[in-house]
């Protein structure tokens, strides 16, 4: 205590000090748990699914999951192989909340009639319809021409078809193609609202019930002239309102030039049709009167559902059937869902796309002719008369965008049932950029590259009776008491995943944390078709988000134990001045008897006893303002961890020179002996300030370290903040980070540059107390005050460069680790950035060249060795 009343600046400076670290310390890690949240909320918004754990047959392992990437929609690639009892098993464990399993049934086609055509004009027509598929790179078409007469043979059978290649027609029809998958409607309900996001029908239930009926009858013991080894499945049907495709489909009717007015007239072109190979002559005659209508796959889509439920799709209502555009329900399973298979091959743009896969293509024989063949046909049965027949009921029809799923394209996982895959074309098939990129659409082929999702579901009661004990292909789970990201809830998604593993032996993958990652694929030639070239798709990246997650936590503590460090180098610089400037009187206390223990007792007391006062005003000060809901205790505890750690430490080293102290010294004339080591020849300011500053190096290393890593983090965040507009894109692992650099993290740095001004003041005051001789001396020789005073700047001007040039190297490795060698067009930033530990170095100069302003030359005459009466106008001007 009598130690800092003779030191009274001192000890105010040193007071200033410990306040400004505990009360950064205080600020910085009350921000990193506003961080925290930031990134925790950040990063559920932008990426967030509808389930945390899904739950997969071990046998749908891919080549790309060495990678933890997935296919988007893959579930739809997925045909059963978890069986009823596994599900049941997976309902029943504790932690499980929401079990909602999905079975992607396959493949089924209906009948959809746009118009009634009323044609009674005798003649013969012909029917040409075009069904085309746009994908958004080119057009799939699929043509089927037929022909009906007027007059005659209206309604033909066989016999006429054989011979004149006439058949019935009345109203324009297509097939349309539809995925049929199966869920638990409570589960589904639960998971993501199902129930709420169907459409309201007049007096009509619109959901699925207990009392729905799910019964099969075997066909091949009922009568009749074909014999039908297949199951007939009567089961309930809800449908989606909305068509993932994008097609059109065209009728082009037109009138032969064929004389068919007279029975006469009839007869002889019949006999000449018969003669002449019945359709194939008729595609020689010219047309005339030529109708055509054009539909699209929202409008085929929207017929199917009126057709199915006699229900306006815009009101709900019923409406009026014709009875020519009744359609019957029944249909045929004649495919299941199938993978895509991939290898790993180079990316031709690395620094873009870091993984990139090939799809390989199926060479087999499919039963749809002249499509792309990307999957591996899944035929239920190669004899259609083998095939299940599905006979649904339908019940209503459900709203897509009204589900409790992320509706936003770019911030979704693309993993979502209910959504269609989304892909560009980015390069094309010699690896060459387009620009602009080219959206691709899923198309109705079974076979295609990117499935259509689901647009008609029932039940798991219905998928089992249709596919067998193992209908499921995948269960989507969300865990009890998980809400977000974080260690906690991690932990508990593993304990379920190892849990279901454990008693079903299936494969599962925690979605929660999982992030979109854009990657690059190559369509391959095909078939007929050639080569796409390379599209980028949005696949998920298994565990991105909790990686990032850690990470941005890992790196906010990095900046917290960088303040930390800049504290300890201060509280060091504060004991070593203290040492240095106490060093007589140390031994003269060594020679009286003291012991170096008691002396480094001594040291470490005032250390602390600093330090516990000022997390006593803190802890305080936190309290005032627990009234307003801000006090956290733990943030206390923390709090005062850091500061008695940092006022522990700091005071170690100096302790450590206490035992090379000797009584002797006592009666040596002046505190310092030994003088700074020369390293140039003194011919000149700039010589006397490199001298004075290279010839301590050891002892000004502690300002050039406290000024370098705040200088790193500086050209980061300002690097990041001008350049890629304040998004830090990437983390350690080169995942994307929706983490901005703000306020904060300026207030980090901030903080520990004010500790590294103190810093240098301390040691330059050090440094300038132990060439009093020798200023007192250059100015008997004619030296002004100003001239002094630019000397101690230019020694905090040379200690803040040494530190920014540090600081600047050791900014550019972590810049070249993250983002890539730094541009030569951008040196200039960290350049500009490194004036600012220049101004620091000077800032930290400005204190000690007042006091050094303050010696007289007969000091030089006086020696050292007496106590220092400058130290009283230290702050005096």
């Amino acid at each position: 205590m009598k130690s800092w009343r003779r030191q009274k600046q001192r000890f105010i400076l040193m007071i200033i000090g410990a306040l400004l670290i505990s009360g950064g310390l205080s600020t910085l890690i009350g921000l990193s748990e506003t961080n925290k949240g930031t990134v925790i909320n950040s990063l559920q918004k932008k990426w967030a699914a509808s389930y945390d754990i899904v739950v997969r047959p071990k046998e749908t392992k891919s080549i790309t999951e060495e990678n933890n990437l997935f296919d988007p929609n893959y579930l739809s690639g997925i045909s059963g192989g978890i069986s009823v009892e596994d599900y049941e098993k997976i309902k029943n464990i504790q932690d499980v909340d929401i079990a909602a399993p999905i079975s992607m049934i396959g493949f089924t086609g209906y009948g959809v009639i746009f118009k009634s055509l009323d044609i009674k004009e005798p003649g013969i027509y012909r029917v040409t319809n075009t069904s085309t598929d746009h994908n958004g790179l080119e057009e799939g078409k699929e043509i089927e021409e037929f022909y009906f007469s007027r007059g005659i043979h209206e309604e033909p059978d066989q016999e006429v078809v054989d011979k004149y290649g006439f058949v019935g027609f009345s109203a324009l029809s297509d097939y349309t193609r539809v995925l049929l998958a199966a869920i638990d409607p409570v589960e589904e309900a639960r998971l993501v609202g199902l129930d709420q996001a169907m459409v309201p029908l007049e007096g009509e239930k619109n959901y699925f019930s207990e009392s729905d009926i799910v019964s099969s009858i075997d066909l091949s013991k009922s009568p009749g002239p074909i014999k039908i080894n297949a199951m007939e499945t009567t089961f309930p049907v809800i449908l989606s309102n909305r068509s993932f495709i994008n097609q059109t489909i065209n009728f082009k009717i037109e009138k032969l030039d064929i004389p068919y007015k007279e029975v006469s007239e009839k007869q002889k072109a019949l006999e000449e049709i018969e003669k002449n190979g019945g359709a194939k002559y008729l595609k020689t005659f010219p047309a005339t009167n030529t109708e055509s209508f054009t539909y699209n796959s929202d409008e085929a889509h929207r017929v199917m559902i009126e057709n199915f439920l006699g229900i306006d799709t815009k009101t709900g209502k019923k409406k009026p059937m014709d009875e020519e555009l009744v359609v019957d329900y029944r249909s045929i399973l004649g495919e299941k869902t199938g993978p895509l298979t991939y290898k790993t091959i180079t990316s031709p743009f690395p620094d873009r796309w870091t993984n990139a896969f090939e799809v390989i293509p199926y060479k087999g024989e499919s039963i749809v002719k002249e499509v792309s063949t990307y999957r591996k046909p899944q035929i239920t049965e190669k004899s259609l008369l083998k095939n299940p027949r599905l006979n649904p009921i339908f019940i209503g029809f459900f709203d897509p965008g009204k589900l409790n799923i992320l509706q936003d394209p770019e911030n979704e996982l693309p993993m979502e049932t209910y959504k269609a895959p989304i892909a560009n074309l980015v390069l094309n098939e010699k690896g060459e950029p387009l620009n602009p990129p080219r959206s691709i659409n899923p198309t109705s082929n079974m076979y295609g590259f990117m499935l259509q999702s689901p647009s008609m579901l029932t039940t798991i009661e219905a998928a089992q009776q249709i596919l067998g004990e193992s209908p499921i292909s995948a269960i989507r789970i969300k865990v009890k008491g998980v809400e977000g990201l974080g260690d906690e809830s991690q932990d508990k998604l593993e304990s379920v995943a190892s849990e279901i593993e454990r008693i079903t032996g299936l494969k599962t993958d925690i979605t929660l944390g999982s992030s979109p990652q854009p990657l690059l694929i190559n369509i391959p030639k095909v078939n007929s078709d050639e080569s796409l070239g390379w599209i980028e798709q949005p696949w998920i990246k298994i565990g991105a988000s909790i990686n990032i997650f850690n990470e941005t936590k890992v790196g906010y503590t990095g900046i917290i134990l960088c303040n930390i460090l800049v504290a300890i180098i201060y509280v060091f610089s504060t004991s070593l001045v203290s040492f240095l400037s106490r060093k007589q009187e140390f031994a003269v206390l060594l020679a009286i008897g003291w012991k170096p223990k008691q002396l480094k007792k001594l040291l470490l007391v005032e250390s602390l006893l600093i330090g516990a006062i000022i997390t006593v005003i803190t802890l305080l000060a936190q309290l005032g303002f627990s009234f307003s809901g801000n006090f956290s205790i733990i943030d206390s505890l923390l709090l005062t961890v850091f500061v008695m750690m940092i006022y522990l430490i700091g005071p170690l080293f100096p302790m450590r020179l206490i035992n090379k102290i000797h009584p002797s010294q006592v009666m040596r004339a002046g505190e310092i002996s030994v003088t700074a080591k020369r390293v140039f020849g003194t011919h000149g300011l700039w010589s006397i300030v490199l001298n004075s500053v290279l010839g301590r190096l050891p002892r000004n290393a502690a300002s050039i370290l406290a000024i370098a890593l705040p200088t790193s983090l500086l050209i980061l965040f300002i690097y990041v903040t001008f350049r890629l507009k304040g998004v830090l894109y990437t983390s350690w692992l080169g995942q994307y980070v929706s983490m901005e650099v703000g306020t904060q993290h300026y207030i980090a740095v901030a903080v520990s540059l004010l500790i590294s001004i103190l810093t240098t003041s301390e040691i330059l005051y050090q440094n300038i107390n132990e060439r009093r001789n020798e200023i007192s001396l250059l100015k008997a020789l004619g030296w002004k005050n100003k001239h002094v005073r630019s000397m101690v700047l230019l020694e905090g001007a040379v200690i803040g460069l040494i530190g920014g040039v540090i600081g600047g190297i050791l900014s550019l490795l972590i810049i070249s680790f993250m983002y890539g060698p730094l541009p030569v067009s951008e040196l200039w930033l960290p350049l500009i950035t490194c004036l600012s530990p220049i101004i620091v170095g000077i800032l930290g100069g400005w204190l000690p060249s007042r006091m050094a302003m303050k010696t007289e030359p007969m000091e030089g005459m006086k020696g050292i060795s007496g106590s220092f009466p400058s130290e009283k106008s230290y702050f005096i001007g």
